[in-house]
This record gives C-alpha cells, structure tokens and sequence, in this order.
C-alpha cells in the first residue's frame, strides 16, 4: 500500500518537476537573435527592456515563445509580468550584442562575434532562481552567433531604422518550459569582469513575478 502511494504521488508531482527547468538543447543562436530584435523592436519608452515595472513585457510577444527582458546597462529591476499559459520562456542571464553603426559598412561579421563575445569570457557570478530553487550550471548555457543577423529587423518604419547587419550577440540564455498556472518568482543575473569601457563592468540582477494565467 505504502509502495503503491508513492507511485501514485510521484505521477501526480512529476508534470510539475519538469517545469521551470531548463530545455536542453533547445536554446539556439537563432533563437537569441530573435530575442534582439523583439528587444529593439519599440520605441525607449515603450520597450520591456528599458520598463521597471512589467507593464510593457506583452509587447511584440507572439508565437510559443515568450521572450522576458533584462536590462539596458546595468541594472537591477524588478517586474510583474502576466503570461499566457503554455508559453515556454527565454530570457538572457547576461548577455551583449554588438552592431555596425548607421552607415559603417566596413564591420565584417567575425568582427561583431568577436566583440559580442569578449566579456562573456570573463563573466561571474551567473544565477538563476525559479520559485526560491536555483537552476545549476547557469554557465553551461552560453549562446554564441553563429551567424550574423539585422537587430533592426522588426523595427517599424516610424522607428526609422537602419539595416544593422551584420549584428551578433553572445551571452547565457536559458529556455524554461511552460510553468503550471499561477504566480511564480523568476531571478536571474551575473556580472562582467573585464576592464572595458564596453560594459566590462556590467551588472544584471532581474527579478519577475509571473502570473501565469
């Protein structure tokens, strides 16, 4: 009886162990492009990166995918954010992305990869807590392009972008799978060490409350 209780309970809790935990080997270099350009797809005071409060995180959100924002520099923000359920989640620990500036044509794409992926070497100190339980090895999650991409590309033409190609970015990403209706607590961050005027200093603390509905 006692042996077949614990089965029983195991089968009820084990679809909620697996929520919340990382997706191994479904975070890609495409996906953390995508990531960018959702990122700098509106205006600064429309943007989830740039918001401190959550209001602005269901902007430009679509697909299977829900996208969470860090912060522009350092930052230590904290948000509220509503979520449709069944959305896996994907969101940068810490991360950099680098780009030709208007008119620059000269910038080849091993260029930008290079520059993307100079503090990331030197990174420490990387978290990521989902309900109050860390995710192990945060490091093991590290995204490097592959190939270069237009960070501009979902811009609207009232935004009045350029062609930002080639871009690349190069961080520590991790993809969660849908989290089981309810409020949960999502923190993640990490610190550069490198001496740069480039953001080698940068420090990211985030913290969400998601209310998954």
């Amino acid at each position: 009886m006692i042996k077949a209780i614990a089965i029983l309970v195991a089968l009820l809790i084990s679809p909620f162990c697996a929520a919340g935990k990382p997706v191994a080997g479904q975070a890609t270099p495409k996906l953390a492009a995508e990531w960018w350009q959702w990122a700098m797809s509106t205006p600064r005071d429309e943007s989830p990166v740039a918001d401190l409060s959550g209001a602005n995180c269901s902007k430009n959100q679509s697909g299977s995918t829900w996208f969470l924002a860090g912060g522009f520099g350092s930052s230590k923000i904290r948000r509220t954010c509503t979520i449709p359920a069944g959305k896996t989640l994907f969101f940068p620990l810490i991360n950099m992305v680098y780009m030709p500036a208007r008119g620059v044509k000269s910038i080849t794409c091993e260029d930008t990869k290079a520059a993307a992926a100079l503090n990331n070497d030197t990174a420490l100190d990387l978290f990521a807590e989902l309900d109050g339980k860390p995710i192990s090895n945060p490091r093991q999650y590290r995204i490097s392009s592959q190939t270069c991409f237009d960070a501009f590309a979902r811009q609207p033409a009232s935004m009045q972008p350029y062609k930002a190609f080639p871009s690349a970015t190069d961080g520590f990403w991790l993809l969660l799978k849908p989290l089981p209706p309810g409020t949960h607590t999502l923190k993640f961050g990490g610190k550069y060490n490198r001496e740069s005027a480039g953001y080698g200093r940068m420090v990211q603390d985030i913290e969400y409350v998601l209310l998954v509905q």
